[in-house]
C-alpha cells in the first residue's frame, strides 16, 4: 500500500546532501529502482592546445600575474612583437642613426607579429610535440633522469635539426625575406614578389643560415632540455639576441 502510494504521488522521495532526488525502489510493484548519486563539478581540463591552463585569481594583480599561464598563446604574441621591435630600434641606435627608420621597424614587428608570435607556435607547439613524442616529458625530468633516457635525447637531437636545419633554412628565412620585400621593396606588390624576396634570400643563404646555426644549435640544446615552465623565458632571450644580429646584418640592406 505504502508503496502504491508513493508511486502514485511522487513525493515519496529518496534526498541526501549532495545527491539527486529519484523515485524509491519498490520490488513488490515491480517500480525500478534507482540509487541515489553524487553530483560533483567535473574537473576541467587544460584547453585548446594542452598548455594552458585554468588558474583561479583574484583583482587586477592576479589577472595579471596569471595571464600567461592563462593564455600563453595571447603571451606569446605579445612578447615577440614586442621583444622583435625593441631589438631592432635597440640595434638602430647603436648603428648611431638620427632619426629612426620606421619601415624597416615595421618589417621587425610584422615579423614578430605574424611568423614568430602565430606561426612559430603552429610549428613548436603542434608539429614538433607530434613528430618528438618523447620531448615534454624528457624535459621535465630530472637531469640524472634524463642522462639515462635513450628516447628523450633523441628526440633532443631531433628537435635541433629540424629548427636549425629545416625549420630556419626552408621556412623561417623565406617568410623574413618575401615580408622585407613587401614592406621595403620597391614598393610594388606583384606576382614576382616572393621571387624577389627568394632572390635575396639566395644570394645571403650560406652566412645566413652559418650566423643562425652558430647561435641555436646550441641554444636549441639548452631550450629543448629544460623544464616546459623555463623553455619560453629563455627563448624570447635568445632570440631577442638573434634578432638584434638579424638587425644588424640584414635590417638596412635593400
Amino acid at each position: 500500500m505504502l508503496c502504491a502510494a508513493a508511486r502514485r504521488s511522487g513525493r515519496h522521495l529518496v534526498s541526501g546532501r549532495g545527491s539527486a532526488q529519484v523515485p524509491e525502489q519498490c520490488p513488490r510493484l515491480g517500480i525500478p529502482g534507482r540509487r541515489s548519486y553524487q553530483v560533483s563539478r567535473p574537473h576541467r581540463a587544460p584547453k585548446g592546445d594542452g598548455i594552458s591552463a585554468e588558474v583561479e585569481y583574484s583583482g587586477l594583480w592576479g589577472a595579471i600575474t596569471t595571464f600567461p599561464k592563462r593564455q600563453p598563446f595571447a603571451t606569446n604574441i605579445i612578447v615577440a612583437t614586442v621583444k622583435t621591435s625593441l631589438a631592432d630600434l635597440i640595434v638602430q641606435k647603436a648603428e648611431g642613426k638620427e632619426e629612426i627608420d620606421w619601415s624597416r621597424n615595421a618589417v621587425f614587428t610584422g615579423f614578430g607579429f605574424a611568423y614568430l608570435g602565430i606561426a612559430q607556435w603552429f610549428i613548436y607547439v603542434t608539429v614538433f610535440t607530434r613528430l618528438c613524442p618523447n620531448a615534454i616529458r624528457f624535459a621535465n625530468m630530472p637531469w640524472k633522469d634524463k642522462l639515462k633516457d635513450r628516447a628523450g635525447q633523441i628526440d633532443l637531437v631531433k628537435q635541433t635539426c629540424l629548427d636549425n636545419f629545416v625549420h630556419y633554412t626552408f621556412i623561417y628565412f623565406p617568410v623574413f625575406y618575401t615580408l622585407k620585400e613587401t614592406m621595403q621593396g620597391d614598393g610594388s606588390i606583384d606576382s614576382g614578389l616572393v621571387q624577389r624576396g627568394l632572390a635575396k634570400y639566395w644570394n645571403n643563404i650560406v652566412k645566413d643560415n652559418q650566423y643562425i646555426w652558430a647561435l641555436w644549435i646550441p641554444g636549441d640544446l639548452i631550450v629543448y632540455a629544460i623544464p616546459i615552465w623555463m623553455r619560453l623565458p629563455l627563448n624570447h632571450a635568445i632570440s631577442l639576441v638573434w634578432t638584434m644580429i638579424l638587425s644588424f646584418v640584414r635590417g638596412s640592406e635593400k
